[in-house]
């Protein structure tokens, strides 16, 4: 499997997965790690991140907040048949126990008569016959795919599930505690609105932690009509697919097509897939045509058995290398204006056509806050993107972002130093498969209006390899 693909691989951690027995078999096959505090390991991520940076400090953990998401908390199926009566509970931890449902909704005991609980993943719903204590007992409707799946999403009709429009208390007590522990990227789960980011972005700011990036996942309805919004705002998207079982396929290719066009990375994730189960072929036929659309990422859902785990990572690493040739040829057009930054935006589409019309090998670019790689490899130039920062969370940024390969580089650099070791970089990334005529285009756009560049260039420049 080739370990410099032009889509990234993102692996949710889980016990399984967090064992240093298991993740150091795997941990070059994967671009960063996710956790996710919906899921019930709270207890033990801090663990998990110790063990990933111990084996290796360059990778990306991305903390995906809890939101107001609401969980079925069994960590094993239930197997369900239509008309079953059972007892849901509140709970909110994670439960083994397989006589009961465990839900982390606290007011269970308030829910009428008749509301309708579904379980969003399982397609299975439940109709409330009674409440007591912290208790409903329930009764199955729709048996769905026969089982309620794991810490499966839990919607009660007619209640406004996702009405917030800023991040929660707990939310904020979970970031500054994970903020301590070493996370790198901010995943906003349930994200309404603009609104929502922006509280997220003041919350870090307060915290000492501005330049933190920030991704909103999608997984309301409410996205639908604030998408525009929310991009402007976000640092990039996670695109849950099977949130949204009414899209179809080339729905879903237009989403990723105007979240490529606003020049932010988008990370797919689909929880419904079995890694034991043909696990090749589904995987291909679900997401193939979404990858050829240069989408920056693929998230893994949580391993929960320990032989699933290598097998998985690998096949997913092949089949996004076979992906790779059957990419859609991006259209040659201009950016939409923005007046402020014409001139940078004019210097990135211009190297996007220097490389489509002059067979470039590679570009180099250097990079505050991750615009210009991002901006640059969201119109798929088939290259490596070879990108170095001064910021730690760009660079953890960039490990997220289609064909890019970041570095963090010392205050202390400057263009002329950085030009030494550029011929370096380029022998070890190719592996001296390169030649000496091969050509080598270096890119600067300056990202902020009253940026002072000490010496850097602000426009493009081609080299052929021997002469950089």
């Amino acid at each position: 499997m080739n370990n410099f693909r032009f889509t990234k691989i993102i692996a949710g951690v889980s016990p399984t997965l967090a064992k240093e027995t298991v993740l150091s078999k795997v941990i070059n096959m994967v671009d960063a790690f996710r956790i996710t505090l919906s899921k019930g390991y709270d207890d033990n991520n801090k663990k998990y991140i110790d063990t990933l940076m111990k084996l290796d400090n360059s990778k990306t953990v991305i903390l995906e907040t809890k939101g107001i998401d609401i969980r079925i908390k069994n960590t094993w199926d239930l197997a369900v048949k239509k008309w079953d009566k059972w007892t849901a509970e509140f709970s909110d931890y994670a439960q083994e126990w397989l006589n009961k449902i465990y839900i982390d909704y606290p007011e269970l005991w308030n829910l009428k008569e008749g509301t309708i609980i579904t379980c969003q993943q399982s397609n299975v719903e439940l109709k409330v016959l009674e409440t007591k204590e912290d208790t409903a007992e329930v009764e199955v409707i729709e048996a769905g795919k026969g089982k309620i799946i794991q810490y499966d999403r839990v919607l009660f009709r007619d209640l406004n599930n996702f009405a917030e429009d800023e991040i929660s208390e707990k939310d904020k007590k979970d970031i500054l505690r994970w903020l301590e522990y070493g996370s790198h990227v901010l995943g906003v789960s349930c994200t309404n609105s603009a609104n929502h980011i922006k509280s997220a972005k003041e919350f870090l700011e307060n915290n000492n932690a501005k330049d933190m990036k920030i991704f909103a996942k999608i997984e309301t309805e409410n996205w639908l009509k604030n998408l525009d919004s929310i991009l402007e705002v976000a640092d990039g998207i996670i695109f849950w697919i099977d949130a949204f079982p009414s899209l179809k396929k080339e729905d879903v290719i237009e989403i990723i097509r105007k979240i490529k066009d606003a020049g932010k990375p988008i990370l797919l994730t689909k929880v419904a897939v079995e890694y034991w189960a043909d696990f090749e072929k589904k995987f291909w036929d679900e997401i193939l045509e979404y990858s050829k659309e240069a989408v920056d990422g693929i998230m893994l859902e949580t391993f929960l058995i320990e032989d699933e785990v290598f097998d998985a990572i690998e096949k997913t690493g092949n089949i996004l290398s076979d992906i790779e040739n059957k990419l859609n040829e991006k259209a040659l057009k201009r950016f939409e204006k923005e007046w402020d930054f014409e001139v940078r935006d004019y210097i990135i589409y211009n190297a996007f056509r220097s490389w489509n019309e002059l067979g470039i090998k590679t570009a180099i670019c250097f990079t505050e806050n991750g615009y210009t790689a991002s901006r640059f490899s969201s119109l798929a130039p088939k290259i490596p993107v070879i990108t170095f920062t001064q910021s730690k969370e760009t660079y953890r940024y960039l490990s997220l972002v289609w064909w890019v390969k970041g570095y963090k580089i010392s205050q202390s650099f400057n263009y002329e130093n950085l030009k030494k070791i550029w011929k370096e970089m380029i022998r070890m990334i190719f592996k001296w498969n390169i030649s000496l005529d091969d050509k080598i285009l270096i890119l600067q756009a300056n990202e902020t209006i009253d940026s002072e560049k000490w010496d850097m260039i602000n426009g493009i420049e081609l080299y052929n390899f021997k002469n950089i």
